[in-house]
């Protein structure tokens, strides 16, 4: 079986439902995920910890407890190891989540704990701390007829030629019951494993945006309940670094693995462009009155 995942092509052991079906030419896989076994512990690790080990050959072992071990080797190889009576559902959640961040490190890609539309045929990206709604502007995008690129896990080419370009990752969001019920999102149905109960997954469908796109934008969210504070700022200088910083997904875990420089250049070519705080209203009353602002900025 092979998948679609940010413009590579993914051979998998694994059926892999959340990711469309690879519709490219008949190259060989990008990447390649294997089931089978993972060693318990990497030769002449640089960093150790019980649930991850970054080997001195640049390899990493991400280990979730009761799901499964994964083993990511050059951006290009998963070996996957479930633990007994693991639920599938929970295996992919851990692969398309932290396993995948690892890989796009590896290859080089930046990951952002953010989701992507595209508004006037460029990306706007959203980020913010957990719970501060950046699944749930996404999905008012959606719903208002904006293409998706991403939700959760926003990945870029940032030194491609001509600028960062954002790469389409899964099509599907994910949102709080609450979040999808304010938004009269009836197509969102629950995840079926244990490790994320309080989601529902809301497919996308023909809105998924299958190529790449310029990056216009950054947004870093808030949310608050008082109608004086809500507005958008523009970030500058070391007040726009720190705020991608911030958003880098798995961050830490890109340093242990000696990322340090890549990660500073893909940061220097970001920082060039737009970044804006945006501390918006928490009553989703309101949220339709923050996409068009932000549409309006963007020629959308």
């Amino acid at each position: 079986m092979t998948y679609a995942l940010c413009g590579l092509r993914v051979g998998s052991d694994l059926p892999l439902p959340e990711l469309p079906p690879w519709a490219g030419g008949d190259r060989a896989p990008d990447v390649e995920v294997r089931l089978g076994e993972v060693p318990e512990r990497l030769a002449r690790p640089v960093y150790e910890r019980p649930w991850l080990q970054v080997g001195g050959d640049g390899r990493c072992r991400f280990a979730v407890a009761d799901v499964a071990v994964y083993l990511v080797e050059a951006g290009r190889s998963v070996i996957v190891q479930p633990c007994p009576h693991a639920e599938a559902a929970d295996v992919r959640v851990f692969l398309l989540g932290t396993t995948f961040g690892i890989l796009c490190h590896q290859r080089g890609l930046l990951p952002l704990h953010a989701g992507c539309v595209a508004i006037g045929g460029r990306a706007v990206a959203f980020t913010g701390e957990s719970g501060e709604g950046k699944s749930t502007l996404t999905a008012a995008f959606l719903r208002g007829g904006h293409p998706v690129l991403a939700d959760d896990i926003t990945v870029l080419d940032a030194c491609a030629v001509g600028g960062p370009q954002v790469l389409p990752s899964i099509p599907r969001i994910k949102l709080k019951r609450d979040a999808a019920a304010g938004l009269g999102l009836s197509a969102a149905v629950p995840n079926p494993g244990w490790a994320e109960t309080e989601k529902l997954h809301l497919p996308v469908g023909e809105r998924f945006r299958t190529g790449p796109l310029p990056l216009a934008a950054v947004y870093h969210l808030s949310t608050t309940d008082d109608a004086d504070r809500t507005g958008i700022e523009r970030l500058r200088g070391v007040a726009a670094m720190d705020a991608l910083l911030e958003a880098v997904y798995r961050r830490p875990l890109a340093l242990h693995m000696g990322r340090r420089a890549p990660l500073l250049e893909a940061m220097m070519r970001l920082v060039a462009l737009p970044s804006f705080r945006l501390v918006r209203l928490r009553d989703l009353g309101a949220i339709d009155a923050t996409v068009a602002a932000i549409a309006a900025r963007h020629g959308g």
